[in-house]
C-alpha cells in the first residue's frame, strides 16, 4: 500500500515538473515574441515628380495625387493657402481660377502616426506662340508687315517696325531651326536648335545703331503683372558669327580666345506708371573667364528667371556687346530668339 502511494506521489511530482517546464517555455516564447514585435512606423507621403515645378494654365484643372506608404485607418486633411478644404479623400481636384502661386497642404493621420507635405502650384498664362502658326508642314517665318506696328497674342502686344526683309525691328514669328555651321545654309530667321515645324517662337531684332524704341512686350489692358520666366536662345546666324566671326568683326574671344568679349540681352521691366521695376541680364556669349574652358556661347533654349522684375506692364529687350565700331555701335549679331513666356 505504501509503495503504491509512493509511486503515485512520484507520478504527480513528475507531472507538476513537466507542467512547470511547459509553462516556463510558454512564458519564454511569449516574452521572445514581444521582444521581437516590430513597431509600425508612421505613414510617409511622397509625390511623383516632386522635384519638378507644378505649373497649370489659367482655367485648367489642378489634379494632385500624393501617395502614402499605407492607408490603414487613415484620415486626410487638405488646406489651400492656409484655409481648410472640404475634402476628405487622398486626392485633390481644383480649378486654376487666379494667376499666381497656390500653396496646398496635405496631411495623413493614422493610429500609428502622421505625415504632411506642402505642394506649391503656379497658375500661369503660357505664351508659347504656337497659336500663331503660319504652317505646320513647312519652315516659315513672318517678320511683317503687321497692322498697328505689331501684333497681339494672349492680351499681350509685341512691337514691330517693318520696311523689308532686311530692314525691320521688334518681333517676328518663325518655326525654323538649324544647327548648321555652313554659312550658306543658314537662314537669318532660324533658331540654333532642332525645331519641330509645329513649334513656333519669336525672333527679336534690334538693329545695330538703331535710335528707335527697344523691342517691347506690353500688356494690353494697362495692368501690372508678375512674370515668371522666359526661354532664350541664339539664332543660328548669331551663334555662327560669334563663334567664327565675319569680315566686320573677329570671333568672340579673338583668335586665341583670350579677349574678354561678351554679348548680352538686358530685359528691363516698366510698370504702368512708367517706372523701371528692375532688370535681368542674360549673356548670349561670355568670354570673360580666366579659364578659357568656361567661355561659352548659348546653343540651347535656356530658361531665364524674371521674378526680379517684380510687377510690370511692359518689358524691353536691350542688346549690348563688348564688340563695337568706332562710333560705339554694337557690331555683334542683332537678333536672338524667345519662347515660352510665363505670366503669373
Amino acid at each position: 500500500m505504501n509503495n503504491r502511494l509512493t509511486n503515485n506521489n512520484l507520478i504527480i511530482r513528475k507531472r507538476v515538473i513537466i507542467f512547470q517546464l511547459i509553462l516556463i517555455s510558454i512564458i519564454g516564447l511569449l516574452g521572445a515574441c514581444k521582444d521581437n514585435e516590430k513597431e509600425i512606423p508612421p505613414p510617409e507621403i511622397y509625390l511623383a515628380g516632386s522635384d519638378e515645378e507644378i505649373e497649370v494654365n489659367l482655367g485648367n484643372t489642378i489634379v494632385l495625387k500624393p501617395q502614402i506608404t499605407y492607408n490603414y485607418d487613415a484620415i486626410y486633411e487638405w488646406r489651400k493657402n492656409g484655409q481648410k478644404l472640404d475634402v476628405s479623400g487622398q486626392f485633390l481636384t481644383d480649378t486654376a481660377i487666379n494667376l499666381g502661386n497656390i500653396e496646398y497642404f496635405f496631411k495623413v493621420i493614422t493610429p500609428y502616426g502622421s505625415d504632411s507635405m506642402t505642394i506649391n502650384v503656379d497658375v500661369i498664362i503660357l505664351a508659347d506662340f504656337n497659336e500663331l502658326a503660319l504652317s505646320t508642314e513647312t519652315d516659315t517665318f513672318h517678320i511683317g508687315p503687321f497692322d498697328n506696328a505689331g501684333f497681339s497674342y494672349k492680351e499681350i502686344f509685341f512691337s514691330n517696325t517693318f520696311i523689308n526683309d532686311t530692314t525691320w525691328e521688334g518681333f517676328g514669328i518663325s518655326n525654323m531651326g538649324s544647327s548648321s555651321s555652313d554659312l550658306e545654309d543658314i537662314s537669318p530667321f532660324s533658331v540654333y536648335a532642332s525645331q519641330d515645324q509645329s513649334d513656333y517662337f519669336l525672333l527679336v531684332r534690334y538693329p545695330n545703331g538703331s535710335d528707335s524704341n527697344y523691342p517691347t512686350i506690353q500688356f494690353n489692358e494697362g495692368q501690372d503683372h508678375l512674370l515668371k520666366s522666359i526661354d532664350i536662345n541664339n539664332s543660328t546666324l548669331g551663334r555662327y558669327l560669334m563663334k567664327f566671326g565675319s569680315d566686320q568683326f573677329e570671333r568672340m574671344g579673338g583668335s586665341g580666345s583670350n579677349n574678354a568679349d561678351w554679348c548680352k540681352v538686358t530685359i528691363r521691366g516698366i510698370d504702368a506708371q512708367g517706372e523701371i521695376t528692375g532688370s535681368v541680364d542674360f549673356f548670349l556669349a561670355d568670354y570673360r573667364f580666366d579659364n578659357n574652358k568656361r567661355d561659352y556661347i548659348i546653343e540651347d533654349w535656356t530658361t531665364v528667371d524674371l521674378s526680379d522684375l517684380n510687377k510690370v506692364n511692359k518689358i524691353e529687350f536691350i542688346l549690348s556687346s563688348s564688340k563695337t565700331d568706332d562710333s560705339g555701335n554694337m557690331v555683334t549679331p542683332e537678333i536672338f530668339c524667345i519662347d515660352n513666356l510665363k505670366i503669373l
